[in-house]
């Protein structure tokens, strides 16, 4: 959390968690005591000080606090993440977003299917102008195994006046047999490119308006996939810079759960798995990952059906 300072008014983050508290008719005391019922700790003290504006949440239980706080008081999942401002620095200092942008290349390996997507060109300009505040995906399987649904909410923030819109992109194991129907529920879709041959869907999201340097929106997209060959075994997202949140949810089908269930980690598409740990299946048949300020490279889970051994 950063010190903002006595007196200072509060954030747009703290004057929405503060109306959105008042509007469910919640005291501090209570919607600290919601948090409590779902594993979340934070103080009253801590809720006043993000209300005042006297600190923000930074640290991934406090954003993870604020992602439960935004479904306890029926918030757009995603929209008080948006309102935060920048992170205090700590350490030395961010290098400039061109030179971060840079150094994200690598993550995407040294021959990405994005780039012949793409082209060369629109590649080495990949969202430029944006970088990622959070990421949650869920993954929806069917009940053969195979990926029916894949939904994504995504915070992210104008690093200079005038982005006004991102690049997002789906891989799967191999082309669907109908074409992928994607939909936008925050932004608008303004382009859908499908190629068959890489197995690869490429969406462009607008932000409905140019964004001033420093603010943040909410981009959400859901793509449905058609029936397709092989069960799914995997799935992974390459985060060419660091993201305070990640949030990766998988929902198996009640008639086709898991033998076993990991995560993993990749330092670059075409790095071996690394950080593989066992992950527990939930009662509702989910697995999911949520690393502390996830580091830029490939974060995905794998999974193994029963009867076999890949």
């Amino acid at each position: 959390m950063s010190p903002q300072g006595r007196g200072r008014p509060p954030s747009a983050f703290g004057q929405a968690l503060r109306e959105a508290r008042e509007r469910k008719g919640l005291t501090l005391a209570r919607l600290r005591d919601h948090l409590a019922r779902r594993g979340v700790r934070v103080s009253t003290v801590t809720l006043s000080h993000w209300q005042r504006g006297r600190s923000q949440p930074e640290r991934p239980e406090s954003l993870r606090a604020v992602s439960a706080i935004e479904s306890i008081l029926g918030c757009p999942a995603g929209g008080l993440l948006a309102l935060l401002g920048p992170r205090r620095p700590r350490g030395r200092p961010l290098p400039t977003p061109p030179e971060r942008l840079e150094n994200a290349r690598p993550v995407y390996g040294p021959e990405p299917l994005l780039a012949r997507a793409l082209g060369e060109e629109e590649f080495s300009r990949l969202n430029e102008g944006t970088v990622p505040v959070s990421v949650q995906e869920t993954v929806h399987l069917d009940r053969t195994g195979r990926t029916a649904r894949h939904t994504v909410t995504q915070v992210v923030r104008a690093t200079h006046d005038g982005a006004d819109h991102v690049t997002a992109h789906l891989n799967v194991d191999e082309p669907p047999g109908p074409p992928m129907t994607a939909s936008a529920q925050c932004g608008v879709l303004l382009d859908q490119r499908c190629v068959p041959a890489l197995g690869l869907t490429t969406l462009r999201i607008g932000f409905g308006r140019p964004l001033a340097r420093g603010e943040s929106t909410v981009v959400a997209y859901t793509v449905d996939l058609g029936p397709h060959g092989h069960r799914t075994t995997h799935h992974e997202r390459a985060l060419p810079l660091h993201v305070r949140h990640y949030f990766l949810h998988v929902v198996f089908h009640p008639e086709a759960l898991p033998a076993s269930v990991y995560g993993y980690y990749r330092a670059h598409d075409g790095a071996p798995r690394a950080d593989i740990r066992t992950l527990p299946l939930s009662g509702s048949g989910t697995a999911h990952i949520l690393p502390a300020d996830a580091a830029a490279g490939v974060h995905g889970i794998f999974w193994k059906w029963p009867g076999t051994t890949t």
